[in-house]
C-alpha cells in the first residue's frame, strides 16, 4: 500500500529502467518527508498524548503535563563528538529528533532522571522500592514482563540550542584541569513540554490506595527532578533544573476533566483531589 501511493505520485511513462524509478522514488519519498518535517516543527502537538484518549485505558489513569522554563541550560550527549550546521562545526551536539529536526529530551532519558530522582525520595525503603518497580517496571536483569505503570514521551524544544563553553575545574585545587569546552545546549529562559502518563494496572485489591500512594510518591519524584537535581547531562553542574513557577500544570483524567497547578509544590494536593473525584468515576 505505501508502495502504491508513492509510485502514484511518479509519472512512469517518463522511467523506463528500473534503477531510475527507484532513484525518483526516492526523492518523492523525500520530498515528502521534508514537508511533513517543516509542517510539525511548527506543531508538536501531534507527538504528545491526547487528554481524549484517557477514556481508552483503566479506571485510575491520569496524564499530568507540566510546561516549564529553563533555570539552567540543559544538554544531551548525541552519539556524535560533533555536529556541522552552515558548514559550521559544533562539538558536542544536543540531542535531536531524526524526522524534526528539533532539540528533545527523549522519553528513555525522562524515565531515567525521574527514577534516579524517585531513587531520593524520603520514604521507607522497602515500601520505596516497591513504588518504584511499581512504576518504572522491573529490572533489565528480571525476569518479569510486566512493564511499569508510568509512560514517558519525548519533550520538542522549537528554539534553537546554542553554543556554551565549560572550563572544568580541579576538586582540589579549583584550577582548570584542562581547556574550555564546547557544549551546544538550550539556554536558560528556553520553554518545553513534559507529559506523564499514569495508568494503574494489573489492579490490585486495595487499587485506590495504592493509587493514592503512588500519586503522592510520583509528585515528590518530579519535584526532586525538576527543582533540584535536574534531567540534563552535566547535572552535577546543575544543568536541566526549571524555574519554581510553571507555564502551565494540568492533570487530566479519563473523565477529560482537569485540575491545574502553578507549581510543583501544589502537586501532591492537586492530584490526591483529582483522586477523590474519582469516586463518581465507573469502570
Amino acid at each position: 500500500m505505501i508502495h502504491d501511493y508513492y509510485l502514484s505520485k511518479l509519472n512512469c511513462k517518463k522511467v523506463e529502467k528500473r534503477n531510475d524509478i527507484i532513484k525518483e522514488l526516492a526523492v518523492e519519498k523525500r520530498n515528502i518527508i521534508k514537508e511533513l518535517a517543516k509542517e510539525h516543527k511548527t506543531n508538536t502537538e501531534v507527538f504528545y498524548p491526547s487528554p481524549a484518549n484517557l477514556n481508552r485505558l483503566p479506571r485510575g489513569s491520569f496524564l499530568i503535563k507540566i510546561s516549564f522554563t529553563l533555570k539552567k541550560p540543559y544538554t544531551s550527549k548525541d552519539d556524535g563528538e560533533f555536529r556541522i550546521v552552515n558548514k559550521k562545526m559544533t562539538e558536542n551536539p544536543i540531542v535531536r529528533d531524526t524526522f524534526t529536526g528539533l532539540p528533545i529530551v527523549r522519553s528513555s532519558t525522562w524515565k531515567g532522571h525521574l527514577k534516579f530522582a524517585a531513587g531520593k525520595v524520603k520514604w521507607e525503603e522497602n515500601e520505596k522500592r516497591k513504588i518504584i518497580k511499581r512504576l518504572f517496571g522491573p529490572e533489565p536483569t528480571e525476569d518479569e514482563a510486566l512493564k511499569g505503570r508510568l509512560y514517558f514521551f519525548s519533550t520538542f524544544f522549537k528554539d534553537k540550542a546554542e553554543e556554551y563553553v565549560i572550563t572544568p575545574l580541579k576538586r582540589d585545587t579549583r584550577i582548570p584541569a584542562k581547556g574550555p569546552i564546547s557544549l551546544e545546549v538550550m539556554k536558560p529562559g528556553r520553554k518545553g513540554d513534559f507529559y506523564l502518563l499514569y495508568v494503574p494496572y494489573p489492579r490490585s485489591e486495595n487499587f485506590k490506595d495504592e493509587i493514592k500512594e503512588d500519586l503522592k510518591f510520583i509528585a515528590e519524584a518530579l519535584k526532586l527532578m525538576f527543582y533540584t537535581y535536574g534531567f540534563s547531562a552535566k547535572k552535577t553542574s546543575g544543568f536541566g533544573v526549571v524555574k519554581r513557577q510553571l507555564n502551565e500544570g494540568k492533570i487530566w483524567t479519563r473523565t477529560n476533566e482537569f485540575q491545574s497547578f502553578s507549581n510543583l509544590h501544589e502537586l501532591s494536593e492537586k492530584l490526591l483531589k483529582t483522586l477523590d473525584g474519582m469516586k463518581d468515576e465507573r469502570h
